[in-house]
């Protein structure tokens, strides 16, 4: 069934994976509840040990997730990050820096907690940072064996 909407922002988040089989009203309540933002090349998004107060779709271009000192790997189109602190309220345990200018929808936390007020989205949240997580612990002990 296609989409009936003139809002860019549902198309965008239409087009993208995780929100694929979500509802036409779904997608608009998240897209009422994002911001459309451009960061350039070079700027710090988000630093380890410091307050996140933002949750970032990537549209276009690519960002580099370093965590504790170690480049974890490189977002880009389709990848969320901010989830994690978002959803524990504590400071980013990773540093975020843009390597290619950045297309993206951005939620604050007010914004996100109206979207993940609805279970459905929340549980696509929550399956990210698990990927995510799954990753990154992949990550480390492939890096730590590695050597041995």
């Amino acid at each position: 069934m296609p989409v009936r909407t003139r809002d860019p922002k549902v198309l965008q988040l239409k087009e993208l994976p995780i929100f694929a089989s979500l509802r036409v009203k779904q997608l608009s309540m998240m897209a009422a509840n994002l911001d459309y933002a451009v960061i350039e090349e070079g700027q710090v998004v988000m630093t380890a040990g410091r307050h996140n107060d933002a949750f970032w779709i990537i549209l276009e271009g690519r960002v580099e997730l370093t965590i504790g000192g170690r480049v974890g790997e490189q977002l880009g189109p389709g990848d969320l990050f901010g989830l994690p602190s978002m959803f524990a309220g504590r400071d980013s345990t990773a540093d975020v820096v843009v390597l290619t200018e950045v297309e993206a929808l951005v939620a604050s936390h007010q914004q996100f907690d109206v979207l993940v007020g609805d279970p459905e989205i929340a549980i696509r949240f929550k399956a990210a940072v698990f990927d995510r997580l799954r990753d990154e612990v992949y990550q480390l002990t492939r890096t730590s064996t590695a050597g041995h």
